[in-house]
């Protein structure tokens, strides 16, 4: 019986685990102003692809949002989002088209 308990809490803490790792919580978005246009991260569109919190935190993100400022010119070097949207990973920062894949404007 002793071991049944200790396999339940064992998968309770699994299953509690498994829950906190998804990338920003299903339907929940995070917004930045940025000049003349807002960006858009899509906590669901990137954990429906896989992606958990340790995939992008701390590394190449700190865990706040205000921790600082990205440039386009950073990412597209390759630093922050450009980690993985360099065209293989993921789709481009670089090309004109992909802007409206992050970028709104009203």
């Amino acid at each position: 019986m002793k071991i049944y308990a200790t396999l339940l809490v064992q998968l309770a803490v699994m299953l509690s685990v498994a829950t906190v790792a998804g990338a920003v919580p299903v339907g929940r978005d995070l917004e930045w102003a940025s000049g003349s246009s807002t960006i858009v991260f899509s906590g669901a569109l990137h954990a429906d692809k896989g992606y958990t919190c340790n995939d992008c935190h701390p590394v190449p993100f700190l865990m706040k949002k205000t921790a600082g400022k990205m440039k386009m010119a950073e990412i597209n070097a390759g630093q922050y989002c450009g980690a993985c949207h360099d065209g293989e990973k993921a789709f481009s920062s670089k090309k004109l088209e992909n802007c409206i894949k992050c970028h709104t404007w009203k």
